[in-house]
């Protein structure tokens, strides 16, 4: 046997007497496979990394520390042919339970490869050509994080930096030499650079007897693959972006749709604003209740605008998660926070970036995001979650709430800076009830375009028009919308009385011919006219949960579903 070719470092020596849980925990804090115990000079025996991990597992944790050491620990065996040689170089010999000579400990390795480097005056010359030549980068800081050697010459204008001071700066991060400083562990991981390269680092620290690093060893792997799985993702990102570009085009092609009708001198006025505003870029604040119209406005002021063309990007502040809102609005870099997507995302102000954003139900704002918010509308700049840099923002900014701002400022639910800096154009539009004019109109409008979508040929009758007017639309121009499309689905037969609160009631007058609906959409009308009724007494979503006694999500989802 040639014991050159036995000899290996992977061993790590315990002090004798020990006991079960250390040598668990020093398995845990080191990765070795050998642990042997010493006593002095005498080998009391070793344990196999292996065994142990099989032992645990066959009689678990628990009872593992019951045990006593004997269970675990293998005598050592020392053959009359190494017994000399052993002695002198204070090693063990690690035979398995065939007498086969495994490895041998040499527990003076490192001063031999001292005593080599002495007597050897090309081993440093032999070492520095394997760093230089067979990896892409060494690169070597001291216990302190100063960078000593570099190989690269990309990386050479880093010597005599800190890694921390350099990590701060972005230049590399995270940086695995600072990790390794930190833990006293050997590390890897993936680094990033300043400019967008990704490469796997691995970094070893080099230690005193005492257990203090006084040198770290960083390593850089081959990164061709990550590299090409960077592009490959940046071509996602890209594709992304251009598909979420393109929803918020045909967002606007749909909002385009939407005509302004009116006859109420109170819209007529509302209308001669709009044309007033439309061509300055100012900040204009929409105020009514829930269904009056307002995108339908914001819209339209985006259309007679400069901007026209440009996205028109709609949000609905309370429809999203308190906790997701500012990730949404502001987008986020990678890596950001726990659960961010791979590659990070853009936020709804950089989508809206030279057209308007709509800022739907914003007394729903969280008062944390406020402050940023009102940043966005004094300097046109946002920042990601985790970035950097500043990100101009050429954006028109338009609000609507069907909420008392001023009430919520005096609260101090809602910042009164913000306020001020949102209502510098408002724009009060009436509820229907207010504007009687409107409904016929607005109904013979509806019953034309529900009309052409269904193929159907129905008209309204002077009695169900007066019945109409009389009604007090809670849910506003919606709910006159819902209630024609049900009315063009279902047959005007379906109805001799019609009245709009009673469609829910178990007193329908139905003609002698009448044909009964499907199930399944006289469901979901009801379901529509619930849903329109809570969100008529309610300010928001999360209230319209607790009145109907649902989630906040079902809520979301079902006026999502309907379009409400």
């Amino acid at each position: 046997m040639d014991i050159k070719k036995h000899h290996i470092h992977n061993a790590i020596c315990i002090p004798w007497p020990t006991t079960i849980e250390k040598i668990l925990l020093k398995v845990l804090e080191v990765d070795c496979q050998w642990l042997i115990l010493q006593e002095d000079e005498k080998t009391i025996g070793y344990i196999n990394r292996s065994t142990l991990y099989k032992k645990v597992k066959e009689v678990g944790f628990k009872k593992v520390l019951s045990l006593s050491l004997e269970e675990l620990i293998t005598k050592p065996v020392v053959n009359n042919e190494y017994e000399i040689l052993l002695k002198k170089n204070k090693g063990s010999i690690l035979k398995n339970k065939f007498e086969k000579i495994e490895s041998i400990i040499d527990w003076q390795i490192d001063q031999k490869i001292c005593d080599h480097i002495a007597s050897d005056k090309w081993v440093i010359k032999e070492l520095e050509a394997i760093f230089c030549n067979f990896f892409e980068n060494i690169l070597i800081t001291d216990g302190y994080g100063n960078i000593t050697f570099a190989t690269a010459k990309d990386d050479q204008q880093y010597l005599g930096k800190n890694v921390f001071d350099l990590e701060r700066q972005k230049e590399f991060y995270p940086s695995v030499s600072a990790k390794v400083l930190n833990t006293g562990k050997r590390e890897r991981g993936l680094q990033y650079t300043k400019t967008g390269e990704v490469f796997t680092i691995e970094s070893i620290p080099i230690k005193e007897s005492n257990g203090e690093i006084v040198r770290v060893i960083s390593i850089t792997k081959d990164s061709t693959e990550i590299n090409e799985l960077t592009e490959t993702l940046n071509e996602v990102k890209s594709l992304l972006t251009s598909y979420q570009q393109e929803v918020i085009r045909i967002q606007q092609e749909n909002s385009n749709k939407k005509s302004f009708v009116f006859e109420s001198k109170k819209m007529k006025d509302i209308d001669s604003l709009v044309k007033s505003i439309a061509p300055v870029d100012t900040t204009v604040l929409i105020l009514g209740e829930t269904g009056v119209g307002k995108e339908v406005i914001a819209n339209r002021i985006h259309s007679l605008s400069n901007r026209n063309g440009k996205p028109f990007v709609a949000v609905n502040c309370g429809a999203i998660p308190e906790n997701l809102i500012e990730s949404e609005l502001f987008g986020f870099e990678d890596g950001s926070f726990s659960g961010a997507r791979k590659g990070g995302k853009i936020g709804f102000f950089e989508l809206a970036n030279k057209g308007t954003i709509f800022l739907d139900e914003i007394g729903e704002i969280p008062v944390n995001l406020q402050v940023k918010l009102l940043r966005v509308l004094q300097e046109k700049r946002i920042k990601r979650i985790g970035g950097v840099e500043d990100i101009p923002i050429d954006m028109r900014i338009i609000a609507a709430t069907n909420q008392n701002l001023e009430k919520k400022v005096k609260e101090k639910s809602f910042r009164e800076d913000l306020y001020y800096r949102l209502n510098v154009v408002p724009i009060n539009i009436p509820p229907l009830r207010e504007r009687k004019e409107d409904i016929q109109a607005l109904a013979f409008y509806y019953l034309q375009f529900f009309n052409e979508k269904y193929y159907k040929n129905i008209e309204i009758d002077e009695l169900m028009l007066e019945r109409l007017k009389k009604y007090s639309w809670p849910g506003n121009v919606r709910e006159l919308q819902n209630i024609i499309e049900r009315f063009v689905i279902t047959n005007q037969d379906f109805f001799i009385n019609f009245n709009p609160s009673s469609l829910l009631s178990n007193d329908l007058v139905l003609s002698d011919n009448r044909k009964l609906p499907g199930l399944v959409d006289f469901v979901e009308k009801a379901e529509q006219q619930i849903l329109l009724e809570a969100k008529a007494k309610t300010k928001n979503t999360r209230e319209m949960a607790e009145l109907l006694g649902v989630n906040q999500s079902t809520i979301v989802r079902k006026l999502k579903k309907y379009n409400l």
